[in-house]
């Protein structure tokens, strides 16, 4: 059995510590953060969430992405949502809305939404104390009875 020299040896356990702090770092980067998640268009047949219908045509996303703060900091970047074939439709702003504890509990003011589907919202919204599982819906114009994407894979 071949053993690693002494500057082997070394080495690696510098890489084991800088990786060790680097997470460390990372996490404490996001001690501050509620949720940050992926976005996902809406399809026909994905359910009420939250007490809230998906849209009445699928959409689909090339990239979009929601942070929210301990601090109620909420940032949306949406690119390229659009219904296939039709582009944007008649939806002219976004908004997000906010569920804590299995249900919506806050929403952001409306943000532009452009022709080639993209937006971005940042708006500060009141938390409650305690806010458990947070998701994020996205509204069409300012439509909080409906969401066209929200958080997960």
């Amino acid at each position: 059995m071949h053993r690693p020299s002494r500057t082997t040896s070394l080495a690696l356990g510098a890489l084991l510590a800088a990786s060790a702090l680097t997470t460390s770092a990372a996490v404490a980067a996001d001690a501050d953060s509620l949720l940050k998640a992926p976005l996902q268009g809406s399809i026909l047949s994905d359910p009420p969430l939250f007490g809230v219908v998906r849209g009445g045509a699928p959409w689909m996303i090339s990239s979009g992405e929601a942070k929210v703060g301990t601090d109620g900091t909420v940032k949306v970047t949406v690119s390229g949502l659009l219904i296939p074939g039709v582009g944007v439709g008649s939806v002219r702003t976004l908004s997000a809305s906010l569920a804590c504890n299995g249900m919506i509990v806050a929403t952001t003011a409306a943000a532009p939404f452009s022709s080639t589907g993209d937006a971005q919202i940042k708006d500060t919204v009141n938390l409650p104390d305690r806010c458990l599982a947070p998701a994020v819906l996205i509204n069409p114009n300012g439509n909080t009875g409906v969401y066209i994407a929200a958080t997960g894979r």
